[in-house]
């Protein structure tokens, strides 16, 4: 398939894509795009059924990642909670309760299975931790749900932050410690982190759009949990504003985020680059044009 690339970006960017029914034909339209990193729902955001992926559309994946080097991720559906339930912790001795969890474990296995294929591209599985009221035994529950996980070899689970609406939880690095450092050690290898600078804009801990503020950010994400596990970014602008706790993207420099100045937003990404972290834009619009644009204009 020839390539045909609409976008010259220095950076390790790509976007979420629309998941065509085979990851190869998802991958090329990354590619064609100009895209270093893909993303993409393996099946429903709002549903547990995976799509079952084939041998050869692995081994198609496989002959096109040589030729084009990417970062491969899916996103888990947005409605895992891995902390159980509203009202009912997982493995607290409610048997409908841990099927259900088990259920999600299950399929949460498999698409790991699917992107630990690509290795040693990076990939890995994007996942929203969970919500419950009382934080502390929420963040406990997800940790040990996490060491239930049967994880294949080189797979990656990657904990996202959150923008702190209602109950999630992981929205603080602290947070993301303590479920890490609940997980077994054997297994904490395959943990990684996927930072959203939406939700971390709108938890208000760090105003993005300032460059020294992006510096804390990374000085204290290593201090905390150590750079090795920055393992994902997803680049977001917000609609909403600091301390909000909305969650709602925004296409870069329309938001509140960048609107004014992108001095942090380039920052942000060389800092990426430097630290070989992939990023994803989750926004659908003028995203990579405007990437493209910052890029010609440095040079």
């Amino acid at each position: 398939m020839e390539q045909t690339k609409v976008y010259e970006i220095k950076w390790d960017v790509g976007c979420h894509t629309s998941f065509s029914g085979k990851i190869c034909d998802t991958l090329w339209t990354g590619i064609n795009y100009g895209m270093k990193t893909i993303q993409f729902f393996l099946g429903s955001p709002q549903g547990y059924k995976r799509a079952q992926i084939s041998s050869q559309d692995v081994i198609e994946c496989k002959k096109i990642l040589k030729r084009f080097p990417t970062s491969i991720f899916s996103h888990f559906p947005y409605i895992a909670n891995l902390a159980g339930a509203k009202g009912c912790l997982a493995w607290n001795g409610d048997f409908l309760q841990n099927k259900k969890t088990t259920i999600i474990l299950e399929a949460l296995e498999y698409e790991l299975g699917v992107l630990s294929s690509f290795y040693p591209n990076k990939n890995g599985v994007v996942i929203h931790p969970g919500n419950f009221p009382d934080r502390q035994k929420g963040l406990k529950t997800i940790s040990k749900s996490i060491n239930k996980i049967n994880f294949p070899v080189n797979s990656k689970l990657l904990l996202e932050n959150t923008a702190g609406q209602g109950t999630s939880l992981a929205t603080t690095f602290e947070e993301i410690k303590t479920i890490i450092d609940g997980v077994d050690e054997k297994k904490r290898g395959n943990i990684g982190v996927c930072i959203d600078t939406c939700h971390i804009y709108a938890y208000g801990d760090y105003d993005l759009s300032l460059v020294d503020e992006v510096k804390r950010m990374f000085s204290d994400f290593d201090t905390i949990i150590g750079l090795d596990k920055f393992s994902l970014l997803h680049l977001n602008d917000s609609e909403k504003p600091m301390k909000s706790r909305i969650d709602r993207h925004a296409c870069l420099g329309t938001g509140l985020i960048w609107k004014e100045d992108f001095s942090s937003l380039i920052y942000l990404l060389d800092e990426c680059q430097k630290n070989n972290i992939p990023v994803v834009l989750e926004t659908h619009g003028t995203d990579m044009i405007t990437l493209s644009c910052l890029c010609n204009h440095e040079e």
